[in-house]
């Protein structure tokens, strides 16, 4: 160890006047004073269970909605396929009446009941001229 540092510490002390700190006043000690922990308070488990029974309550809620509206529209849908179902029978009823009215003997008989008869000579009517024309014989 050398002393350097120290010759040098004690070179300064000797060239500098020592500072003088101002007067300080302590405040006089008083042992019977003391901090005072803070009052704990108790919190309430209540709002917080009122909390989560409404929320569970929410969820039933929305469940038991939405299965309503599912139900619901379940039952639509059922009368939606009778009511198709029975269209397409309605449909084909009515393609088989046609189809069997249509026939070349049903539309003689209807034409016979009708006070029709056969014709024996075919003609045309052409729209330019206006002129008839007659085929076959």
């Amino acid at each position: 160890m050398s002393a350097a540092p120290l010759r040098s510490s004690t070179a300064m002390r000797s060239s500098t006047p020592p500072l003088r700190s101002a007067p300080t006043r302590e405040a006089p000690r008083r042992e019977h004073l003391r901090p005072v922990p803070a009052p704990q308070h108790e919190r309430s488990l209540a709002p917080f269970a009122w909390l989560c029974v409404m929320i569970v309550l929410g969820a039933l809620g929305a469940v038991l909605a939405l299965n309503t509206t599912m139900a619901g529209g379940a039952y639509q849908s059922r009368d939606l396929t009778i009511e198709i179902a029975a269209l397409h029978q309605q449909r084909a009823t009515a393609l088989t009446k046609l189809e069997s009215n249509a026939a070349p003997g049903a539309l003689a008989l209807q034409a016979r009941s009708l006070g029709m008869v056969p014709a024996d000579h075919i003609g045309f009517i052409t729209l330019a001229t206006g002129q008839v024309l007659q085929a076959g014989g």
